[in-house]
């Protein structure tokens, strides 16, 4: 739609506004609009030409080659090209070029106001002057200054005949296919000369809009629809006939629709007095009535109706009932009272009531003559003289007699307001109600059809039938549209229509019986709403009750509703149905729009987050009628079932591929159906390399770990290997050697044993020191495999504690001093450093006949030293790895310190004691 605001899309739901500040558009003001046939939309403003396709705007001015940059009207030729009437010249758009042809070339033409193209190709240019045709490349003159010389154009239309219509300030001019030429203004029925609008719909009939209002040709006349008095017309700018045959219409004042509906309706737009109908009826000569809530009776008719009131000798002008006597007088009942109208004069009744109340619900006249009358007092005979009552109702509304019906066999039947259904029969009164199998106790319409079926219309308890003495119930949960049913018509082909707050119902009634026998489950009746023209669904709009509509000569069905009546020819042919155009308007993930290529599917970014789709069914019939299904391949395995949301949204999809497809369909009937493929991208961690990376990763790390736990096992088993060849070497190079020693020298006291004595005895003292010394190592070499001396303390208090066990017994005083920091050491250098501390102390205790031993410990920041000194006799340093010397442990001591990486060193003079220092690097 092209506004001075700019352009709007509308698709039965929602407007789109593109504009000039949202950019696309040179301006605002949108003078002209062509769809063309390869779906682009050419758009005309004040500021250049812009065609849109692809979800682009490209636009065109001067400077591209157009003629102008104000654009008045536009059409398409058979060959593709556009044809552009710019300022007060002819362009002509094609294959990206522009082709420029001057008024020298349109003569008698002299200035382009309005192009258009007829079923054969050809170009019609119509402007002031005169009206020119464009085909096999020539200009040919048709119509002149003579004809046309103060007509400035502002509409052009060739129609199917090949006639060509110009509208223009004077009117509307039409050149007919054999070059007659006709011209029509307001005494042909136009409602203002200045036509600004044409169209043909697809029935071939000619619309004109103009200044007045809306018009239409019929039998070489235009006929405008009625407005209120007071009214004032308003311009039509342009029409528009879409798809589905709905004529829309662009008027000063806004967009309107007229659509060829099912229902026809009448009211106050129509020119009638009120819209809000509680009863119609049709007489034997078929005259229309119509009864209303509040402006008394009508007598309708196509294009007149006249109206009696309480002016014209009615009780009141609220009207509840209309029937026709043999006579042919109408009973009227109203709320003032029972009127016979015959002749155009009035006589009324009032039936007395106890509480004075006068209203009458309904009146009839039975096949005997008695007349009868609904009342809230109950029902009345009016034979009688005085009336009669017969069933008796009561000061509440709910015992109000409110329906009459006349059964084939002659017995009345009365539909209260709220307590059941009375049968009137032979002077015998009898009252049905739920308890008798009644659906429910407030009825609203009763009708006996010709087989004898009493049909009754309730509130709450849906469309009952009695027959045979029994009852049978139909209700919304069987498939009705509704519980509520006002009125029933049988439209003498099968079926019936119920009145209900719903909207009107159809059903078959064989449908009806094969759901009372159990041969169907359910009921399926076709209804209606305001999709096919009622202007309300509100069709049982009587207060406490109103006699509802009729069925007249021609066939027609006629309905009260809330607004206004509605009528309908059941036997025409309804319109095939359509299947809604359903778009896709808007696909997001997180946020941003995913663009869509039919050629392969969209690709969305890992982690897209939530995505949304946006679609519509286009039916501008109806779009509340649109239902829509989709289903997500690749998550849903069905369809989910319809609905009418347009709106869907997914999250924490898993990666992978997807297709999003949509269908839109009115009810069961054809549909239409888009779709979408995307592929959500996995995350890095997601893929396949990052998996069979981290599968690698897996494996190497339990390899790895694997590897460092058989490197620690092996560690272990080393030190251990290495611990026990240290035994051995030890065990080896001491206790062995000893041993082997001890041996020898007792195979030496056992050869001098008789010979020599003395030297046997040194021999044998000898052995004596070397076992000693053999069990001292033995004991040494045990000690070596943990000093218990070192558990849970420093090295500084275990050599304390120690000191005093070597001490123990022995005339020597050990001292003990510690300085530094005193910190945590590994526990091989504490256990190497106590071994090297012992060793010292015991040489001093058992060759240096020492008094003192002075045990010293410093930690500096990178060494530590050790330094065991005692007041003995001292030894020469030179003789301490001889064997024969007994100082095996020297040697033992050396090794334990380099084995730390440290050093050793020892000094000794004879008569001066002997220092042992220790110098162990520290980390």
């Amino acid at each position: 739609l092209g506004t001075d605001e700019g352009l709007a899309r509308f698709d039965g739901y929602d407007f789109v506004r593109y504009t000039k500040e949202a950019g696309g558009l040179p301006g605002n003001s949108i003078t002209a609009l062509l769809a063309a046939r390869d779906g682009g939309l050419w758009i005309g403003t004040s500021d250049g030409l812009t065609h849109y396709g692809d979800g682009r705007f490209t636009t065109y001015t001067t400077r591209d080659g157009l003629a102008d940059n104000v654009v008045t009207s536009l059409a398409e030729g058979r060959d593709g090209a556009v044809w552009i009437a710019a300022g007060v010249v002819l362009s002509r758009f094609e294959n990206g070029k522009f082709t420029n042809y001057s008024t020298a070339r349109l003569q008698p033409i002299e200035a382009v106001r309005a192009v258009a193209v007829d079923g054969k190709g050809t170009v019609w240019i119509a402007g002031y002057g005169g009206l020119v045709s464009f085909a096999g490349g020539r200009f040919t003159q048709a119509l002149g200054p003579k004809t046309m010389s103060s007509d400035i154009v502002t509409a052009l239309l060739a129609d199917r005949h090949g006639d060509v219509w110009i509208g223009s300030s004077n009117g509307l001019r039409m050149r007919a296919s054999n070059g007659a030429t006709r011209a029509f203004d307001s005494r042909d029925g136009l409602p203002d000369p200045p036509v600004r609008a044409l169209w043909e719909d697809r029935d071939g009939n000619l619309w004109a809009g103009t200044n007045g209002g809306l018009s239409r040709l019929e039998n070489g006349r235009f006929a405008a629809p009625s407005l209120d008095a007071g009214r004032d017309r308003d311009w039509v700018r342009s029409l528009f006939e879409d798809r589905e045959g709905n004529l829309w219409v662009g008027m000063n004042s806004g967009l309107n629709r007229f659509r060829d509906d099912q229902f026809t309706m009448y009211g106050r737009t129509e020119g009638l007095p009120s819209d809000e109908p509680l009863a119609v009826h049709q007489d034997h000569a078929g005259q229309i009535w119509v009864g209303y809530h509040d402006s008394g009776l009508v007598a309708f008719g196509p294009g007149r109706y006249r109206v009696f009131t309480k002016a014209n000798g009615l009780p009141g002008n609220e009207i509840f009932s209309i029937r026709e006597s043999r006579d042919g007088s109408l009973l009227i009942g109203t709320r003032e009272g029972l009127s016979r109208m015959r002749d155009g004069r009035f006589r009324n009744t009032v039936i007395a009531d106890p509480l004075g109340r006068r209203l009458v619900f309904d009146a009839l006249e039975d096949s005997r003559g008695r007349v009868w009358a609904a009342t809230p007092s109950g029902v009345h005979d009016l034979t009688a003289n005085p009336a009669r009552s017969v069933v008796p109702g009561g000061a509440l509304l709910n015992g109000s007699s409110i329906v009459l019906c006349e059964g084939r066999d002659g017995t009345i039947w009365d539909g209260t307001y709220g307590e059941g259904l009375w049968r009137i029969a032979d002077g015998e009164t009898r009252l049905f109600t739920t308890a008798d199998g009644l659906g429910g106790d407030q009825i609203r319409a009763l009708y006996q059809d010709p087989d004898g079926t009493l049909w009754i219309g309730t509130f709450g308890g849906g469309l009952n039938a009695y027959r045979d003495g029994r009852f049978t119930r139909f209700t919304a949960g069987d498939g009705l549209l509704s519980d509520n049913v006002s009125h029933i018509e049988d439209d003498g082909a099968g079926s019936l229509w119920l009145s209900t707050t719903r909207g009107i119902c159809r059903i078959e009634k064989s449908q009806l019986r094969a759901f009372a026998a159990h041969r169907i489950g359910a009921l399926t009746p076709v209804n209606y709403g305001r999709e096919n023209g009622l202007r309300s669904s509100q069709c049982a709009p009587g207060y406490p009750a109103g006699a509802g509509g009729t069925r007249t000569a021609d066939g027609r069905l006629w309905f009260p509703t809330s607004r206004g009546l509605a009528a309908i020819q059941p036997n025409r042919p309804e319109p095939p149905t359509l299947a809604p155009i359903v778009h896709l308007v808007e696909a997001t993930a997180g946020g941003r729009d995913v663009e869509a290529d039919a050629a392969s599917p969209a690709k969305l970014p890992p982690g897209a987050g939530r995505i949304q789709f946006r679609y519509t069914g286009v039916y501008l019939s109806a779009p509340d009628r649109v239902r829509y299904a989709y289903k997500l391949e690749g998550l849903d395995r069905d369809w989910v079932r319809p609905v009418n949301r347009r709106v869907i949204n997914y999250n924490s999809l898993p990666h992978g591929n997807y297709r999003f497809l949509v269908r839109a369909s009115l009810d069961d009937g054809p549909f239409s159906e888009t779709s979408l493929a995307f592929e959500l991208l996995p995350h890095f961690y997601e893929r396949p390399w990052f998996l069979w990376l981290c599968a690698l990763a897996v494996l190497l790390s339990v390899y790895g770990v694997y590897q460092v736990r058989l490197g620690q096992i092996r560690g272990r088993f080393s030190l251990v290997l290495d611990e026990r060849a240290r035994l051995a070497r030890e065990i080896h190079d001491t206790l062995a050697q000893g041993f082997v020693g001890i041996s020898s020298q007792l195979g030496a006291v056992a050869l001098k044993l008789n010979s020599d004595l003395d030297l046997a005895r040194k021999h044998l003292e000898t052995a004596q020191a070397m076992a000693r010394h053999s069990l001292t190592e033995a004991r040494r070499s045990v000690m070596d495999l943990r000093a218990s001396v070192l558990e849970e303390r420093d090295l500084g208090s275990a050599l304390a504690a120690a000191a005093r066990q070597w001490s123990s017994g022995a005339a020597v005083e050990v001292h003990m001093e510690s300085s530094g920091e005193n910190r945590k050491l590994p526990q091989d250098v504490e256990q190497q450093l106590l071994r090297i501390a012992q060793e010292a102390v015991a040489n001093a205790l058992k060759h240096s006949c020492a008094r003192e031993v002075w045990i010293r410990l410093r930690m500096e920041a990178r060494r530590l030293l050790l330094c065991v000194e005692d007041d003995g006799r001292g030894f020469e340093p030179s003789a301490v790895v001889s064997l024969a010397g007994n100082h095996f442990g020297l040697v033992g001591m050396r090794e334990r310190a380099e084995r730390l990486g440290g050093e050793l060193r020892l000094s000794s003079e004879p008569g001066h004691g002997t220092h042992v220092e220790v110098s162990v690097p520290l980390p």
